[in-house]
């Protein structure tokens, strides 16, 4: 009887565990957010950059600005993406663009996955982005869809 609890006992444990996990929220990246250039690495620092997110449950948005450093606005872009981990695709000018948006394990970073596919060429990226324990600073480690180039990218934002 002694081991039948024990066995009891040991299954409830991984049980409380397990539901613990997947019961996480995941990281709240809602809010203005500006690249620190002193922090992040020299791929974007000739710019001053915002980024705008909102998310809720199921979907997150980016509005990103690139501005001079006199502040003059450079460009700006917007990307939205569920985020129920599946990825979508659309064909369009002469290749398939998908994209798609994954939290890990323990939902505390998000990969931004965007890719572009032209015959056998592949184009994009994947970006993961992570908070401070504080949740005021968000970094971005965006590393190129071909590891054959080696390409990465790190940026800080501090939350405004």
């Amino acid at each position: 009887m002694k081991n039948l609890t024990f066995k009891f006992s040991l299954i409830l444990t991984i049980l409380i565990s397990a539901s613990g996990i997947y019961g996480q929220s995941p990281a709240d990246f809602s809010g203005v957010w500006t690249q620190d250039n002193v922090k992040s690495d020299d791929f974007y620092k000739e710019f001053n950059i915002t980024c705008i997110i909102k998310q809720s449950i199921n979907e997150i948005t980016f509005d990103e600005t690139f501005f001079s450093k006199s502040g003059e606005k450079i460009t700006s872009k917007t990307e939205s993406y569920t985020l129920d981990g599946k990825e979508t695709t659309v064909e369009e000018q002469g290749g398939i663009d998908k994209k798609s948006a994954k939290w890990s394990a323990d939902k505390k970073t998000l990969t931004i996955t965007n890719t572009r596919t032209v015959g056998s060429e592949v184009y994009g990226s994947h970006r993961n982005y992570s908070l401070s324990g504080n949740n005021r600073v968000m970094t971005i480690i965006t590393t190129d869809a071909n590891p054959l180039t080696g390409l990465k990218v790190t940026q800080i934002f501090n939350k405004k």
